[in-house]
């Protein structure tokens, strides 16, 4: 039977880091999912089709979620996410 791979926590300057650079958390988390969607469709898992679906799903829960709790956050997540599927779509046509 294989080992599992153990996972080690994060170290204590890390987590000072994403405690005190919240900006800079949500900016690489962005960038990392845009890089993922890419070579999903690059690599022909997801259609281009299906990412915009995807991506239009997130921004409608995401207002859900605002409208719900009165979160601007939220909010404002839907908006970004609105934007990538409308520079996605620019971007594929």
């Amino acid at each position: 039977m294989a080992k599992k791979k153990a996972r080690s926590r994060p170290s204590g300057d890390l987590l000072k880091l994403l405690a005190t650079r919240p900006r800079a958390v949500a900016l690489a988390a962005l960038h990392v999912s845009e890089s993922v969607l890419l070579e999903l469709e690059s690599s022909e898992v997801l259609s281009a089709a299906e990412i915009r679906g995807l991506l239009k799903d997130a921004s409608t829960t995401l207002r859900n979620a605002a409208e719900q709790v009165d979160n601007r956050s939220c909010l404002i997540a839907s908006e970004i996410v609105d934007s990538m599927r409308e520079s996605f779509k620019r971007n594929k046509t």
